[in-house]
This record gives C-alpha cells, sequence and structure tokens, in this order.
C-alpha cells in the first residue's frame, strides 16, 4: 500500500533546526502527532509526505525557502517552498499541494489529510478525486466547536465531507460528523513507541516534588482552578510547573512572581518537555468536562504523559474509554478545593507507589496504543475497503 499525507508538518530534525533559537513556537502537539502517525504508518506501507513547513513570517527572514527532500521515520518528506508573502504562500501551498499529491498518486495509493488544515487538505482531496484514489480525512477536533470565522469553519466542514474515510478521536465525534456511514477509526491517540527507549526511574525524579503540567495555558482547560487549587492544598514540599502558550499567561506570571511554589517556563521544544515529565511527581490535566466539545476530544497529552511513567491525574473525560481509568487518578472535583484535596491525598503517597502507578500506565499505552499498532488499524480499515472494492 501506498500512502500520500498531506499535511502542515516537517521532520523533527527539521522542526529542531526551525525553532530551537525562536522564542515563539509553533503547537508542538499537531507536529508530534503527525509525525508519529506518519512513522507509524511507514511502518506497514510506503509513505511519501507532501509536507507544508510550519512556519510564519517570524521564523523565516528569507522571501523564500526550499527545504531539500528527506527520509526519516521511513518515510519521504517533500516540501512546498516556504514564503514569507501571505497571499504567495496560500497560492503555493494550494497549487504545491495539488500537483504533488496528483504525481505521486498510483493505484494502490490512498491519501491522508489534516481535516482542519483547510487549503492543504482541500487541494489534495481534489487530487484524489481525479485519481479515484480513496482520502482520509483525520479530524482532532470538530470545526463548529472551534473558534475562528464562519467561513472557515463552513470549509473545514467541507473538506471533511468530502474524505471517503475517518480517523476520528471518539465515538460521539462519529455520530456528529459521519451521517453517510462512510468507513471510519477511532484512534483517541498513540503513544510514540521510541519512549520505549527512555526508561523512568526514581533517580530522575526533582526535589522538591513537582506537580507538572504542559498544553494550552488557558481558562477554558482548566488551568485558574489548577494554580489555585494547587495554592489551597498543604503541600509546603511541592512545586507547580506550567508550560505551554494561552490567554490565561499573564495572570500566571502574576502569580508565579508572588508565590515562589508557582513556576511558569514558557515553551519549550517536545524532547524537553517529555525529559521534564519525567523528572516531575505528579502530571496532572485539569480539563473541565462540563463544556460542549469535551466529549468530542481528547487530549494527545494524556498519551504523552501516561508514556512517561510518571502518574497523572487527570478529570473524568467523556471521550476517554473505560479501560483508561485503572492507570490513572482519577479527579472527580473539578474545583479548586477538589483539586487541592486530590494533590494533597495524592502526594502523600511514597514514591514507590506513585512510581508503579506510573509504571503500569507507561506498559499500557506503549504496548496497546503505540503509534505502530495505532497506524495499523487505518492500514487495516483501507485494506478492508479495497478487499469488497474488488469483490
Amino acid at each position: 500500500m501506498h500512502i500520500i499525507y498531506a499535511v502542515t508538518t516537517c521532520s523533527d530534525h527539521v522542526y529542531r533546526q526551525l525553532f530551537s533559537q525562536v522564542k515563539v513556537k509553533p503547537a508542538f502537539q499537531s507536529q508530534k502527532y503527525h509525525r508519529l502517525l506518519i512513522e507509524g504508518l511507514a511502518s506497514g506501507a510506503q509513505v511519501d509526505v507532501v509536507a507544508n513547513p510550519p512556519v510564519n513570517r517570524s521564523v523565516l527572514t528569507e522571501k523564500i525557502v526550499r527545504l531539500p527532500r528527506e527520509t526519516e521515520g521511513g518515510a519521504n518528506y517533500r516540501y512546498i517552498p516556504a514564503i514569507r508573502n501571505p497571499i504567495l504562500k496560500a497560492a503555493a501551498v494550494g497549487l504545491g499541494t495539488f500537483f504533488q499529491t496528483l504525481f505521486l498518486i498510483r493505484k494502490d495509493s490512498a491519501v491522508v489529510v489534516d481535516g482542519l488544515n483547510r487549503m492543504t487538505a482541500l487541494s489534495a482531496i481534489l487530487a484524489a478525486r481525479l485519481r479515484s484514489v480513496p482520502c482520509v480525512g483525520i479530524v482532532t477536533d470538530l470545526p463548529d466547536m472551534l473558534s475562528g470565522s464562519s467561513f472557515s469553519k463552513k470549509l473545514a466542514n467541507f473538506v471533511i465531507r468530502h474524505c471517503t474515510h475517518y480517523v476520528l478521536l471518539t465515538e460521539a465525534m462519529n455520530d456528529y460528523l459521519n451521517k453517510k456511514g462512510k468507513p471510519y477509526v477511532i484512534l483517541e491517540g498513540h503513544a510514540d513507541i521510541t519512549m520505549a527507549e527512555r526508561i523512568p526511574s526514581l533517580e530522575k525524579k526533582t526535589a522538591p516534588r513537582i506537580c507538572f503540567y504542559a498544553g494550552g495555558v488557558s481558562k477554558q482547560y482548566g488551568l485558574s482552578n489548577l494554580v489555585e487549587g494547587f495554592r489551597k492544598a498543604e503541600l509546603p514540599n511541592a512545586q507547580l510547573h506550567i508550560y505551554g502558550p494561552g490567554d490565561y499567561v499573564k495572570e500566571l506570571q502574576q502569580i508565579a512572581a508572588e508565590d515562589p511554589r508557582v513556576f511558569y517556563g514558557g515553551m519549550l521544544l517536545n524532547r524537553e518537555i517529555v525529559e521534564k515529565e519525567q523528572e516531575a511527581t505528579l502530571l496532572v490535566n485539569p480539563r473541565p468536562t462540563n463544556e460542549a466539545y469535551v466529549k468530542y476530544s481528547f487530549p494527545s497529552k494524556t498519551m504523552e504523559y501516561m508514556a512517561s511513567g510518571t502518574p497523572v491525574l487527570t478529570t473524568v473525560l467523556p471521550g476517554m474509554p473505560k479501560e483508561y481509568y485503572p492507570y490513572l487518578f482519577l479527579l472527580e472535583d473539578e474545583t479548586a478545593e477538589g483539586i487541592a484535596q486530590a494533590l494533597t491525598e495524592l502526594l502523600t503517597k511514597s514514591e514507590e507507589e506513585l512510581f508503579e502507578k506510573g509504571r503500569q500506565a507507561r506498559a499500557f499505552v506503549l504496548d496497546q496504543r503505540n503509534n505502530l499498532v495505532q497506524a495499523q488499524k487505518i492500514i487495516q480499515m483501507l485494506s478492508q475497503c479495497e478487499r469488497k472494492t474488488k469483490i
């Protein structure tokens, strides 16, 4: 099987090269999600990536940058030229993606797109339809529940409707989007199989104990409750470390200036975040469960957290399968008081007890939800549809 993966991304070494010295980095969650899935697909198929580099005017110092073709993780990367001028950039992305995809398609091809990557996805879908090959749409958020103009939401929904197959995060997402019953697979996420090489140990843990969060630093994601709950807790020998961008950053910086137990570290490369996750005592995801979008989502940080081997405290997200429950500390009371109580209870446990909980979670995701296993489900979906077509 041959897969053409059209998306805004780049190889891991190009990402480090572009952004290691840049203060404002693009969201690494999307970059990591697609990189891992590309590598997983490449373990069972030939993969060509039609890549639009995730760069902006703050990174580009030249009018146009052409990145050479390369191979990483078993996949071949072909880059669309990166252009400073936004109008020319849009034209390059649209035309470049269309012709690159069209050129690469052969009889055994399938095209994979990010349904929210509107221009790139639309161009690749058009090429797939012209050549009558399947097009798999990856949908990690519902357009209707994202911020942005009504036009951008309509365009994203148009793109998703014209895919022939879907990769979705939850069954609720399928009920919402897939009215025609097209073939789909539920992949709530994927853990990085290479984390098996990064063995966690008690010796890596720092003192004082660290409660850790990395991701969107927004009140919408429960960060103010987390900070307030931590400050209410009786934890004189613990600190709260937070990393990431968001609308809560300025307020958080003011709190950190007043309270030495709270630390905001800005944005780091993902490999640096993973190191800090393994040094922490407890990883926290305080995302509220009463928001409408939550049942359609599964935070990618859950997989990364679990793969680190550090125990995880999370709210009981409705989109999270119950088979995850035994491997997590579940936060039933999402208020600041509830968080304070949970943190106090967990951080009085022994290092060994906490470490064992993290070890079990790590074993589960690296065995059953790694990126090779999850990508194989996409290949199986496409293979089954191919066999039905031949019959």
